[in-house]
């Protein structure tokens, strides 16, 4: 008997429970787990493991041999990168969304969510997503710059083809800004008026999140989780139009050898219609939408 009936045999046994494990990007923090419950709803035999992190870190970790069946990136460009290095089961990398970014103020600043509001006295700290190895802080950075909030610095970055006032969103080379985005942007627009201003960095758009609630009552965030109720209750958002950022085409895929039946199921459940149903209610568009 094969290897893979016997899998799909045990997924039926009274007590015996297969294990999908997942790494992914914590924009997905509230999305996901709601497709892994109505998944393991109809797989009684399976249980779907969730960890969270920036994709960046998580990527990282899986180049070093971090223990994980799927990968779910808050961009393509990590999964483009582990099929390029061979860690991932050909065939398998998949688009399961497109992420938006949001202004978030707390309701208490009393201010209307919008580009001026970041202009404004009382607005002295912002939250935003570490560039480094956040996609959505990348998000964050290009949007503030294409809103004439940020200006590129002529800071010399050995090895580049062109000086980095002139480089594409796309080429920015993210992993090597370490110095925070005030070292390769000026914030005077942000600054003018203001007795103070900081950039406060989570280390995912999740923990962003919890900073933007707790302290900055400022943020850029992920849609996905400004509509949860968290959120929506302590403050209101702007939606930043397609195209005023570095997009954020998010695929997922199947590590290698990790294609166990289980894993595949749950591949495949990502892009049923009852998943779109859940990544479309927390404001993700959707692949040929």
């Amino acid at each position: 008997m094969g290897r893979r009936l016997v899998a799909l045999l045990l997924l039926f046994l009274p007590g015996f429970a297969q294990k999908v494990r997942v790494v992914a990007a914590s924009d997905l923090q509230y999305a996901l787990p709601e497709v892994a419950r109505a998944f393991e709803r109809k797989n009684p035999g399976v249980k779907v493991e969730l960890v969270f992190g920036s994709s960046g870190k998580l990527y990282a970790q899986l180049t070093q041999g971090l223990e994980a069946d799927l990968f779910f990136s808050a961009d393509k460009a990590y999964p483009e990168l582990l099929e390029q290095r061979g860690l991932a089961e050909p065939g398998t990398r998949k688009p399961y969304a497109l992420g938006r970014v949001v202004l978030w103020v707390d309701r208490k600043l009393g201010l209307k969510p919008g580009p001026e509001a970041l202009k404004d006295p009382r607005v002295t700290q912002l939250a935003l997503a570490n560039p480094v190895h956040a996609p959505y802080g990348r998000a964050a950075v290009t949007l503030l710059e294409h809103l004439g909030l940020l200006r590129r610095k002529d800071v010399p970055l050995p090895g580049l083809a062109k000086p980095f006032p002139l480089l594409s969103w796309e080429e920015i080379p993210w992993e090597r800004l370490t110095g925070g985005v005030e070292a390769y942007w000026d914030a005077t627009p942000l600054r003018q008026g203001k007795p103070r201003f900081a950039f406060v960095y989570g280390e995912n758009i999740s923990q962003t999140a919890q900073l933007a609630l707790a302290a900055t009552r400022v943020g850029l965030l992920a849609l996905s989780l400004a509509v949860h109720e968290s959120l929506s209750g302590a403050g209101a958002y702007w939606l930043a139009p397609l195209g005023s950022h570095l997009p954020l085409e998010q695929d997922y895929l199947v590590l290698k050898g990790r294609g166990r039946p289980e894993v595949l199921a749950f591949h495949a459940y990502v892009g049923s219609p009852e998943a779109r149903a859940v990544f479309r209610r927390y404001g993700f568009l959707l692949p040929g939408e």
